[in-house]
């Protein structure tokens, strides 16, 4: 039980990182989160940095994320069954349209986004691999939440934090949910500078063989490149790649609703 209990305090102590609002934690911050003595935190800490999955700031004492989960992530990013399917999708869309092409996926009442392909000059955070991004604003939440049952809508929007990120960003969980019935209608999901003001997105949902929605792809556009009317011009190009991927997973019904 003791060997258990220590695993849970290792999660939770790994789940403290998971913001972007902080990115390193003293030893003092950290027990006070795992309402745990410093010096126990202290020695946990040491046994994660030793295998790089921690690392120190020696100049500020004060712990970060190690390389060693970067490097995790893109393993499981690369084996993801999805991406064999979903990568030459996006690679192609960012030619055709020279713009950013994206995937990702719902986890946790976040967006994660699995696979990029970035064919313009754009070096933003919101758009890397990896990151957890807001399921209320981003395209790609959008597309995946609308396809979710109410309750599940719910669940999600009552504990996700939903946070105004510009001026554009629906933060009332009604009007949120408003535009879902409208994302299902219309079978695409946009992003009006809801996540970064400089940029507008467009998504289409992936669908399983059973026809769950599983994923989302993306496409991402500065507003200086192309005007958000235009983007969205591209509905019916992205909602046929996301058809034409849902049924090299094995769904064979219908035009997607």
């Amino acid at each position: 039980m003791q060997e258990y209990k220590t695993l849970r305090d290792l999660i939770k102590m790994l789940l403290l990182f998971n913001t972007f609002q902080c990115d390193e934690k003293s030893v003092t911050e950290i027990a006070k989160g795992l309402g745990m003595l410093p010096s126990k935190a202290s020695r946990m800490l040491g046994t994660m940095e030793k295998d790089a999955f921690l690392e120190r700031n020696h100049e500020t004492n004060k712990y970060r994320l190690g390389i060693r989960f970067f490097e995790l992530g893109m393993v499981y990013a690369f084996h993801l069954p999805l991406r064999r399917i979903l990568r030459p999708h996006i690679e192609q869309m960012a030619k055709e349209h020279n713009m950013a092409a994206s995937w990702g996926i719902l986890k946790n009442n976040r967006v994660i986004v699995v696979d990029y392909v970035r064919n313009m000059n754009i070096d933003l955070l919101v758009h890397r691999i990896g990151l957890n991004l807001p399921v209320h604003t981003t395209s790609i939440g959008k597309a995946v939440l609308a396809y979710l049952s109410e309750e599940e809508q719910d669940k999600i929007l009552g504990s996700a934090n939903l946070a105004k990120l510009t001026d554009a960003s629906l933060v009332d969980r009604e009007s949120i949910k408003q535009n879902l019935k409208l994302v299902r209608e219309r079978g695409y999901s946009t992003d009006e500078g809801e996540t970064h003001v400089d940029l507008n997105c467009i998504a289409a949902p992936v669908r399983d063989a059973g026809g769950k929605v599983i994923a989302a792809i993306n496409l991402t556009a500065e507003t200086k490149q192309m005007s958000a009317e235009k983007l969205f011009e591209l509905a019916p190009y992205l909602k046929e790649k996301a058809l034409f991927a849902s049924r090299q997973l094995g769904y064979f019904s219908g035009a997607m609703g």
